[in-house]
């Protein structure tokens, strides 16, 4: 399978999310060029372009832009339940992400007060003072952890030499009411079995995330060797996690979901 095509403007879609309904989505990064600090092998927008975590001289969208996109977004008749910060890559990487997440939140309770906020995340930046203050202006701030070593990291997501898994661990912590996304794969770099499965689920336990959201490939990737692990092992897996973790654990594939019973676990933790 070749690779999906990247975004090409600062906004897409509304598309359909399992979790959010519709979703319009919002791309901080330069159109046609993925910049992230991760270059995951099941990545469906292919390889990485620009891989670090701290970019020089990439040519970001300016924050006004991106505000005027939104605004026009909201301003608009289409309908959408939610604005996701996502799109090429990883959008806290844009050097003025705090400002961008303000203004957006500044239209959003003017405009439409209804839409929820979303943003998807490696969790690679979290170290940055700047990145923290700013999940305060969304609902959903939802963070990526696949692995609990860091053997697998290299394997799997493969990140910029400057990341560790030290710092995404340290960083989580310090995320009250975590929300937690892991991508759970088989094949040749597997996450779902073995010891990388139980340092996975180990971490897991140790960030006492509030919620946790799993996945697989529901499609080919452009990489061969990543194969897919089907809904029912997701479940028995959740049930897992909800045990070791007392979070509140949701399984998602392409044409269904699948949650674990409400817990009144111990594990919130207060802003």
């Amino acid at each position: 399978m070749s690779a999906l095509p990247l975004e090409s403007g600062f906004i897409y879609g509304p598309i359909f999310s399992r979790r959010l309904g519709l979703s319009l989505g919002l791309n901080l990064l330069p159109p046609r060029a993925k910049v992230c600090s991760f270059d995951c092998v099941y990545c469906h927008d292919g390889p990485t372009g620009i891989k670090t975590r701290a970019p020089q001289g990439v040519d970001f969208p300016a924050v006004a832009r991106v505000l005027q996109a939104v605004e026009s977004a909201l301003r608009g008749q289409l309908h959408f339940a939610a604005i996701t910060f996502s799109g090429n890559g990883e959008p806290t990487l844009h050097p003025n992400f705090a400002d961008i997440a303000v203004g957006v939140h500044q239209l959003r309770d003017r405009l439409r007060p209804d839409v929820k906020l979303a943003l998807f995340s490696n969790a690679t930046t979290l170290g940055k003072g700047t990145v923290r203050a700013a999940l305060t202006y969304f609902d959903l701030p939802i963070f990526k952890l696949d692995v609990g070593d860091a053997a697998t990291l290299a394997k799997l997501n493969r990140p910029a030499p400057e990341v560790t898994l030290v710092d995404i661990v340290a960083g989580l912590k310090q995320v009250p009411h975590l929300i937690l996304q892991s991508v759970l794969i088989d094949g040749a770099v597997a996450n779902v079995s073995g010891d990388a499965y139980a340092v996975w689920l180990a971490a897991l336990a140790d960030v006492r995330p509030v919620q946790v959201q799993l996945y697989s490939t529901d499609y080919s990737t452009p990489e061969s060797g990543v194969a897919r692990v089907p809904p029912y092992a997701l479940k028995h897996i959740a049930a897992e996690v909800a045990e070791r973790t007392g979070a509140n654990v949701g399984v998602y594939w392409v044409d269904g979901e699948w949650k674990t019973e409400k817990r009144r676990g111990d594990n919130e933790r207060s802003s």
